[in-house]
C-alpha cells in the first residue's frame, strides 16, 4: 500500500513540475497582467525593510498596501527608477492578489547618489501613486561582529492563506497530525537528513497519506512559502523530492516524495508565534513567524542523490548545480596565498552543525575574513550566500540578503579539498556573525557510484526564530 501511495505522490509531483515549467514567465511592464485589478494603492502607507545610505549598495524591500484586489496572480514587473535621489530601482515581485486588501512587494536595489528622498512612481491594476524612501548620509564603515535577530517582512499573508487552504482539505484525523495547538521548539527540532527508515521521530502529517487534491494544495503552500528563482526555492525542493522518487525506483526502499512530512507548529496566523516545517530525507524547511514577521528561516538542509544531474520521467534535474558552481567560483577567485590561508587543517567529512546538533557552533573562526577580500571577491561570496537565501519567499529573501551583506566584512570562509567543490571530500564553510553555511561532498550510499551533496544553512542567532 505504501508503494502505491508513494508512486501517486511522485506522479503528482511530476505533473506539478511540468505545470510549473509550462506556465513560468516574466512580463515587461510594472502592471504585469491586464486581469489583475485593485481599487486603491496606498503609497502613503508604504513601509521598508531597511534604510539605504548614500553611496552604499542597497538591497531591500518596499511594501505598499492595496485594497479591492480581485484574487488574480501576477508576474514580476519591470524596474522603476527613482527620481529626486537617483540610483535606486524598485521592481515589483510576483505574487497573487487577495480578494480584498493586501500588499504589493517591491525589491529595491541600487546605490543612492546622495542623501535625500528617493521617489518611485508606480502603476498597478489600474491605480497609480508614488512612494518615497529616505536615504541617509553615507553609512559608517564599522562592521558588526555579533549577529542580530531577524524581524523580516515576508509573504506572510499569502503563506497563512495557503496554510489554511491546505488544512481545509484535510480530515479531522489528518489535522490532528498536522498541527500543534501552540509553538513547541522541541517539535521544531525533530528533523534529520536520514530517510524514514533511519529517523522515525519527525512530527506532522506524512505526504503519502494525501489524496491527489490534497497533495496539490500542499504543493501550493510550498510554492507560496518559498522562492521563485530557477533551481532554487520551490523548484529546488521539487528536485529534491524527485531525486528521492528516483532512489525509490532504483532501490525499492522507503525513499520518495510520499515520505515527507508537513507540520504547523502553532496555529498559522499573521499575529502569533508559529512554525511551518516541511521535511524528509534530503530536504528540511523550518520557517518561524511571530507578530507577522519572519523571525527565522533556518535550519535549512538540502541534499541530492543522484548528483549533479539526472533525468526522471522525462525531465532533466540539476538541483544543486548552482551551488556547486557558486562555491567553485569563490575558490577560483582566491589567490594562492588566500587559498593557503583559507584551507582547513584537517578534512571535514560531514557537517559540523548538522541535524541534532543545534547550537554546536565553534567559538573560534578560521579561514579568511571578509574584510580581507577584494570587492569583486565579496560579490562572488555574496552570490553564493544568495542561493541559500533565495530558498525563502522573495520578499523575505531580499531582506535577509541585505542583512548578511552588511555583516560580510566579519564573515569568514574556509575549505578543504579541491577547487571544484564537486569531488569526494570537498568541503566549504561560510561563518559569519549570523550566516552559517556548510557544503559537503560525500560518497553515494544508495546508488553506490559517484558522490552526493549535503548542505546546510543555519543562523547563529535566528535558528528556530531565535526561540
Amino acid at each position: 500500500m505504501k508503494k502505491i501511495l508513494v508512486n501517486t505522490a511522485g506522479c503528482l509531483l511530476i505533473a506539478v513540475s511540468c505545470l510549473v515549467g509550462c506556465n513560468s514567465g516574466t512580463d515587461s511592464t510594472v502592471t504585469p497582467t491586464t486581469s489583475a485589478a485593485i481599487t486603491s494603492l496606498v503609497c502613503s502607507s508604504a513601509t521598508f525593510s531597511a534604510t539605504p545610505a548614500a553611496g552604499t549598495a542597497f538591497t531591500g524591500t518596499a511594501t505598499v498596501p492595496y485594497a479591492g484586489g480581485n484574487g488574480v496572480a501576477y508576474s514580476a514587473g519591470a524596474g522603476v527608477a527613482s527620481t529626486g535621489t537617483t540610483g535606486l530601482t524598485a521592481t515589483l515581485t510576483a505574487s497573487t492578489l487577495t480578494s480584498s486588501a493586501g500588499n504589493l512587494i517591491f525589491a529595491v536595489t541600487g546605490t543612492p547618489s546622495a542623501a535625500g528622498t528617493a521617489t518611485f512612481a508606480v502603476t498597478f491594476g489600474g491605480q497609480s501613486c508614488s512612494f518615497t524612501m529616505t536615504v541617509t548620509a553615507a553609512a559608517s564603515t564599522t562592521s558588526p561582529t555579533t549577529g542580530t535577530a531577524w524581524s523580516m517582512n515576508s509573504n506572510i499573508n499569502a503563506i497563512v492563506l495557503a496554510a489554511q487552504a491546505f488544512q481545509a482539505t484535510l480530515t479531522t484525523a489528518q489535522v490532528t497530525l498536522l498541527q500543534d495547538a501552540s509553538y513547541n521548539k522541541a517539535h521544531a527540532q525533530k528533523w534529520s537528513n536520514f530517510p524514514i527508515q533511519g529517523y522515525k521521530d519527525r512530527v506532522g502529517l506524512q505526504t503519502n497519506s494525501l489524496s491527489t487534491a490534497q497533495f496539490a494544495s500542499f504543493y501550493n503552500l510550498l510554492k507560496v512559502a518559498t522562492g521563485t528563482a530557477t533551481d532554487e526555492g520551490n523548484d529546488e525542493y521539487l528536485g529534491i523530492m524527485a531525486a528521492d522518487d528516483y532512489l525509490h525506483d532504483f532501490s525499492g526502499e522507503t525513499f520518495g516524495s510520499g515520505y515527507y512530512f508537513i507540520a504547523y507548529i502553532g496555529v498559522p496566523s499573521t499575529t502569533g508565534l508559529w512554525c511551518l516545517q516541511i521535511g524528509g530525507h534530503h530536504g528540511t524547511i523550518i520557517y518561524t513567524f511571530n507578530g507577522g514577521k519572519m523571525t527565522g528561516g533556518t535550519p535549512s538542509f538540502r541534499g541530492t542523490e543522484p548528483y549533479p544531474t539526472w533525468t526522471y520521467n522525462g525531465r532533466l534535474y540539476q538541483t544543486m548545480v548552482n551551488e556547486t558552481t557558486a562555491f567553485a567560483n569563490v575558490m577560483q577567485s582566491l589567490s594562492a596565498t588566500q587559498l593557503a590561508t583559507a584551507k582547513r587543517s584537517a578534512a571535514q567529512n560531514d557537517l559540523i552543525v548538522g541535524p541534532q546538533k543545534d547550537g554546536a557552533f565553534p567559538t573560534a573562526k578560521t579561514g579568511i575574513k571578509g574584510s580581507d577580500l577584494t570587492s569583486a571577491q565579496k560579490d562572488v561570496l555574496l552570490a553564493a550566500i544568495n542561493l541559500y537565501v533565495d530558498d525563502l519567499d522573495d520578499t523575505a529573501a531580499a531582506a535577509v540578503l541585505a542583512k548578511y551583506k552588511a555583516e560580510l566584512d566579519d564573515t569568514y570562509i574556509s575549505y578543504y579539498g579541491g577547487t571544484t567543490m564537486a569531488a569526494l571530500g570537498d568541503y566549504f564553510l561560510i561563518d559569519g556573525p549570523g550566516v552559517w553555511i556548510e557544503w559537503s561532498i560525500q560518497a553515494s550510499p544508495t546508488l553506490k557510484t559517484g558522490v552526493h551533496t549535503h548542505t546546510l544553512w543555519r543562523d547563529r542567532i535566528a535558528d528556530y526564530g531565535g526561540n
